[in-house]
Order: C-alpha cells, then sequence, then structure tokens
C-alpha cells in the first residue's frame, strides 16, 4: 500500500512498490545518488567523468536483472510522477520461497534472460566508465557476507540497494524507504540487514541497525536490526 508524507513544507513524497515502468526511472535515480559514491563511483567507476552514461547502463542493466528476480521488492519514493528515491530489499531465508513463483510459471525465465543479454552487451558494449578489476566489487561484498546470515539471522530483510537523488537527501526520503523494509520485517518477526560504509553507518543506526562486535566483510560493515516487539506484546512480557 502506498505511503506519503509531507517533509518540511515540500511537496508530499509517496512511497510504493515498483512496477517494470519505474525500472529506468530507478536506474536514472541511482545514476545522480551514486555517480560519485565511493564505491560505485570512484572504485567501481574511475573513468565516468569521461563516459557518463556507462554508470547508467551498469545500474539499469543490475535494476532490470534483479527486478526480476522474485526474492527481491523494489519501492519507489516518488514526488508526483518523479522518482526520487528507490530501494531494493531482498528476502532471505526460507520464507523468501513464498515470494517465488511456481516452478513451471514462464516468468521464470525473464531474469535469467536478462542477465544472458547483459552479458552479451558487455561484449559488444564495455562499460568504459568501469575498472575491470572492481567490476565484482558489490558482488564480492554480498557473496563474502553470507556467513553471517545464520541462526536467528537466517529470516532476513537485508537492504541490497537504496539511493536517493541528491535534490532530496536529507529531507527523510532515504528513512521512509528504508522503513517500508523494516516495517515488512516486524510484521515477519525477522531480522533486517545493509552492507554499508562507514559514512552511511550513522544513518542506518537511526533505524535500529546496529553492528556485530564489528563485523565487516572486506568490502564493507554489515548492520543487522532485531525485529522490534510490538507495545502489547512488551506490556505482557
Amino acid at each position: 500500500m502506498p505511503q506519503s508524507s509531507s517533509i518540511g513544507g515540500a511537496p508530499p513524497v509517496t512511497v510504493r512498490p515498483a512496477t517494470a515502468f519505474d525500472i529506468t526511472a530507478i536506474a536514472r535515480c541511482w545514476y545522480h545518488a551514486f555517480f560519485d559514491d565511493v564505491v560505485i563511483g570512484e572504485i567501481m567507476h574511475p573513468y565516468r567523468q569521461e563516459h557518463p552514461e556507462d554508470v547508467y547502463y551498469f545500474l539499469l542493466r543490475g535494476t532490470r536483472e534483479r527486478y526480476f528476480d522474485w526474492t527481491h521488492r523494489f519501492v519507489v519514493a516518488t514526488v508526483g510522477e518523479r522518482v526520487v528515491g528507490a530501494a531494493d530489499w531482498r528476502r532471505l531465508g526460507t520464507d523468501g520461497n513464498g515470494l517465488q513463483l511456481s516452478t513451471l510459471d514462464p516468468r521464470n525465465l525473464i531474469s535469467p534472460a536478462i542477465s544472458f543479454w547483459n552479458t552479451l552487451s558487455l561484449t559488444l558494449y564495455p562499460d568504459r566508465a568501469a575498472d575491470p578489476a572492481q567490476s565484482s566489487f558489490l558482488d564480492s561484498a554480498v557473496q563474502g557476507s553470507k556467513q553471517h546470515w545464520t541462526g536467528d539471522r537466517a529470516e532476513c530483510w537485508d537492504l541490497h540497494v537504496c539511493g536517493v537523488h541528491p535534490d532530496w537527501q536529507g529531507k527523510g526520503v532515504g528513512r521512509m524507504l528504508v522503513g517500508w523494509g523494516t516495517k515488512r520485517a516486524d510484521e515477519e518477526e525477522v531480522f533486517c540487514s545493509v552492507i554499508t560504509g562507514e559514512s552511511k553507518k550513522e544513518f542506518y543506526e537511526k533505524s535500529g541497525f546496529v553492528g556485530d562486535r564489528g563485523k565487516q566483510t572486506g568490502e564493507g560493515i554489515i548492520l543487522f536490526r532485531k525485529p522490534s516487539v510490538p507495545r502489547a506484546e512488551a506490556g505482557s512480557a
């Protein structure tokens, strides 16, 4: 269900589940959000000033592929028709199977087909803004963190990507996008997680994410958030 909020007298911001028609707008929003980001910008795309649109196409390829991975849920923050922020939440654990389609559903072929097309297109049109040695930086960070999602954290909503257009940063939009996932995790009584850098750590801590005795992935810091206990339940404990 869409949720709206007016921030500081500005036009109301609406957070809602994304549709396939939002994919290009999400990629464009993230292009502006992450162009000078330490990881996506400086580390992965050191030649972005010479080839700026290649950063957009990098984000577009990933957004298209993950949108049709049924364990992912994209949400967007909009002002009118404009996407000003977006988040990609993914459901980890066995309960994530409930988000999957039936085995014979032909829509299961979409994400593999997009992945194949991405590989082919990169062969023909390489990402000129990228450092090839760092092209798998984000994937390596995720793969290197798998051992942390165990025990009571095996069932978890993980914030895979969250970005807000620079014009709307610092106005509560990111908090609204994070809140979509934390609310859902509370309803399911499961953890949330995020891999982030030191510069964003304080932002996530304000939403209840904490470090686990300083655990780091090698490519970032992994933070977890326990599910909140409903007040009625807490009062009867």
